[in-house]
């Protein structure tokens, strides 16, 4: 057999084939290897997000903390019950709702009329997260909701009351792609502390929070974030569709003390 001429056409060939096999191996058994480190990461990220609208201060570790504070359920969107059987309790916490809610047997399409925040349909299940204090009260309900901005999709937590289901507590978002310095100022503390205190209805069940330029109504509205219109009104719409059309039937139930969660 003769020796491969590596000077060769065939010979270059044949080295830069088995390069690349040597470096995909390389790079699979790499992604692999990292995963677990990837899905730590990204448990970390969820839980410092649900921890800052939680109430309660991170002392120790994240994990820690989370586990000593946070309680995760996963709610019938459509119906506003509970829906812990629906996947294993280890599940609930990263329940991944954004990517179930683009595949049909997991999601339920949003008619063009309600869908004020563009996202077309939604998962069947979403989690909520219950803030407890040391006596195992609840002391916040989070709630996860996301929609269309300028730029994005803009992902965030909102806390209420477990009182009346109709209080805003606290609010932060994790995932977006506005433009810093104008809708980006979505991120800011001052901002997001406009909307604490704020109802979501009135005395009549309507539903009356809002992000407006010239904020009048102090009990519903805040300012609108400035140069930054349609980012703003982005967001309002994102609330509206969660807090006042989506997430209806379990704050309905929450505030008439229908949800029982482990005390």
């Amino acid at each position: 057999m003769s020796k491969l001429n590596k000077d060769s056409v065939l010979g270059t060939f044949v080295i830069i084939v088995t390069f690349c096999l040597v470096c995909s191996v390389l790079v699979s058994s790499a992604v692999v290897a990292l995963d677990p480190f990837k899905a730590a990461a990204v448990a970390n990220d969820r839980q410092v997000n649900i921890l800052k609208v939680s109430g309660f201060e991170v002392k120790g570790s994240v994990a820690k903390t989370f586990k000593e504070h946070i309680e995760s359920h996963l709610i019938d969107v459509e119906t506003g019950s509970l829906a812990d059987d629906v996947v294993p309790a280890s599940q609930i916490e990263g329940y991944n709702f954004a990517s179930l809610a683009k595949k049909p047997d997991s999601s339920v399409k949003i008619p063009k009329d309600r869908d004020v925040a563009g996202i077309l349909s939604r998962a069947k299940y979403m989690p909520v997260y219950f803030a407890k204090d040391e006596n195992g009260k609840v002391a916040r309900v989070i709630l996860p909701f996301y929609g269309q901005a300028l730029w994005s999709t803009v992902y965030g937590y909102v806390a209420l009351s477990p009182v009346d289901a109709n209080t805003i507590l606290g609010v932060t978002f994790y995932s977006h792609g506005e433009t810093p310095g104008l809708g980006g100022e979505i991120d800011n503390p001052r901002w997001q502390a406009l909307w604490v205190d704020k109802k979501l209805t009135n005395e009549n069940g309507e539903y009356k929070f809002h992000i407006v330029k010239n904020a009048a109504d102090k009990n519903h509205e805040i300012d609108a974030l400035s140069g930054a219109t349609l980012t703003s009104v982005g967001v309002d719409k994102t609330a509206a569709f969660w807090l006042g059309d989506a997430y209806k039937p379990f704050l309905e139930k929450l505030s008439k003390g229908e949800i029982i969660v482990n005390e």
